[in-house]
């Protein structure tokens, strides 16, 4: 169990990671696709070579791919409406409410796969839900940002996405699928955004990469780093059948360590509501990682 929630821990810190060099990311509209297709060819080429998937049966490779294709797809969608996000107003509560939507993949793991939950993990569910709320009670906090309507839309279109994504990236675990046909979960995961954002910058002639290079190298590292642990923790939550925490687990890490960095690095300047709402999100995902002894 020590192993399993370690891996859940180191995926949590590189996905904050994650966060802090996607905010840094370009903003300007011909240079963030340049940005997201180079972060897809970097990132596909990082799995291959790392993880390269093993010979496995076709019938097990075309279940597998049933599930992290789609997943892969609303991922894609996701990011793009989490950075109009993070452009437009506060990075710190858009990138925690999206990250809440881990409350997806509990309820998905709890429903559908049968993982067995507790009652504190469903109260730590209704606080998440209730600090999303708060989230959306937040108004303008002045300066550079914008937490308008449009804002939200982006933010809570990408909560959805993202916690779909993430429910269908842990139901591999449950088909009994051999380890061969598992080793193929990130090599179908990563082609999808390099061929999305390469045709959107065939189609408008706008490759930048010269100039944004230095961005989506380090990107795409964390990226490959953070769901090769991710997978990790998986695996090994799900031989202890607790893969319903594996995501609350990892995603608390994040969010902890994220809000820090907007409060101390970024010095956002956020209401009493906001900073109610990230308190109440981390007790409740602390609540969704109590395991039944």
């Amino acid at each position: 169990m020590i192993t399993a929630v370690l891996w859940m821990l180191l995926t949590g810190l590189i996905w904050a990671a994650v966060g802090v060099l996607f905010g840094l990311a370009p903003a300007d509209r011909e240079k963030i696709c340049s940005f997201f297709a180079l972060n897809g060819i970097l990132f596909t080429l990082f799995v291959y070579i790392s993880n390269f998937p093993q010979a496995a049966p076709v019938t097990e490779v075309l279940k597998l791919a049933a599930v992290i294709v789609p997943s892969a797809l609303m991922e894609v969608i996701a990011f793009l409406l989490l950075k109009k996000a993070m452009d437009r107003g506060s990075q710190g509560v858009a990138w925690s409410v999206v990250q809440s939507s881990m409350v997806l993949s509990f309820l998905g793991a709890v429903f559908i796969l049968h993982n067995p939950a507790v009652p504190a993990q469903w109260i730590g569910m209704v606080l998440i839900l209730a600090s999303l709320v708060l989230f959306g009670k937040a108004k303008n906090n002045g300066g550079k940002t914008c937490n308008d309507a449009v804002y939200y839309r982006y933010v809570f279109t990408a909560f959805l996405l993202v916690g779909g994504g993430q429910f269908l990236r842990i139901v591999p675990g449950a088909l009994g699928l051999s380890d061969a046909a598992l080793s193929w979960r990130l090599p179908l995961q990563c082609p999808w955004g390099m061929l999305f954002w390469m045709a959107v910058c065939l189609k408008r002639n706008c490759f930048q990469f010269r100039s944004i290079w230095k961005f989506s190298i380090p990107y795409a590292v964390v990226v490959t780093l953070g769901q090769f642990c991710f997978y990790r923790a998986t695996d090994a939550a799900d031989k202890l059948k607790m893969t319903s925490i594996v995501v609350p687990a990892a995603i608390g890490t994040c969010i902890v360590l994220f809000s820090l960095y907007c409060a101390v690095v970024r010095k956002e300047k956020m209401p009493l509501c906001v900073w109610l709402a990230t308190f109440m999100t981390i007790a409740g995902i602390a609540l969704l990682a109590v395991v039944k002894a």
